[in-house]
């Protein structure tokens, strides 16, 4: 008897605790692990000897941006929110239904433990569907069971462009001679990193991490603008105050964030549509409010 082929629109994320069933477009979250097989002197012309190596957790997920994604709950505060005093992150269960049905063989739902946001990204342009990407990684990989795949029938509304609005506050000295209120934006998008590492102990149980350990947070992303090529910075690197950062004001449907920045100088180009600069930004000091921490 021929295996049957199950459509993947059936499956669904749910994670948990507080987010729930979540729609995305891609997913590929799954256990890694090399045999590693070294060069030897070894008296054979084949390579006899081999290690396994460790194993890590995590893949991506991408997908439009829903209002799962962008509520106070969703996925962008558990990407994002450090809690004080010591900057960590919060750990949550991913099951994945891959398809609704009896699989022949294995199973169809998998379910990750103590997983941690590696990576968030967002970007929007202007007249589309804001979209994101997520890295995530954890520390164990369930084994493979049969589940019933969430029938989730709830109307949920994508976030376009309209709902995603932008403005900048430039303190003194990042950005000279330009009003960022009188501007209009075409693209906005930027990464988030938390530099997760995974962590191996001397004499552990098994193969997978003992612990993953989130690292400095990195932020980068880029701004485009109609009509302001001459975007830019001070002539002189004295000319900065170091506390003068500006402040990229962002709304992603219901959450609204600000992101604490410094702009990089502004690299023009020309074309014959509309003139569009685009200008690159990184995350400086010490990001608060919601839902930062």
């Amino acid at each position: 008897m021929a295996n049957t082929v199950f459509p993947g629109y059936r499956g669904i994320a749910n994670i948990t605790p507080g987010i729930g069933n979540f729609r995305f477009a891609d997913a590929s979250i799954t256990a890694t692990q090399e045999v590693n097989a070294p060069d030897l002197i070894m008296g054979d012309w084949d390579h006899d000897a081999y290690n396994y190596g460790p194993i890590t957790v995590g893949g991506s997920m991408s997908g439009p941006v829903t209002e799962t994604f962008a509520s106070s709950v969703g996925v962008f505060p558990w990407a994002c929110k450090r809690t004080a005093p010591c900057g960590e992150l919060d750990k949550k269960t991913v099951t994945l239904y891959y398809f609704c049905g009896t699989a022949p063989m294995g199973g169809n739902t998998r379910t990750f433990t103590d997983m941690l946001v590696q990576s968030v990204g967002f970007s929007c342009a202007a007249g589309d569907v804001a979209t994101f990407t997520l890295e995530v990684i954890g520390t164990k990989a369930g084994a493979w069971t049969q589940g019933i795949a969430p029938q989730v029938t709830t109307a949920e509304k994508l976030i376009t462009w309209d709902k995603v609005n932008v403005k900048v506050t430039t303190n003194g000295d990042d950005v000279t001679g330009i009003n960022f209120n009188n501007l209009a934006y075409s693209n906005f998008d930027f990464t988030i990193n938390n530099n997760i590492e995974p962590v191996y102990s001397l004499g552990q149980s098994n193969l997978f991490p003992y612990e993953i350990v989130p690292g400095l947070r990195t932020i980068t992303g880029t701004i485009s603008v109609y009509n302001a090529p001459a975007i830019d910075g001070r002539d002189f690197w004295d000319q900065y105050l170091a506390a003068n950062v500006s402040v990229i004001q962002f709304n992603i449907g219901a959450l609204s964030i600000n992101m604490r920045i410094r702009f990089h100088r502004i690299q023009p180009a020309s074309s014959v549509g509309p003139i569009i600069s685009t200008v690159g930004f990184t995350g400086v000091t010490h990001q608060t409010g919601s839902p930062w921490v």
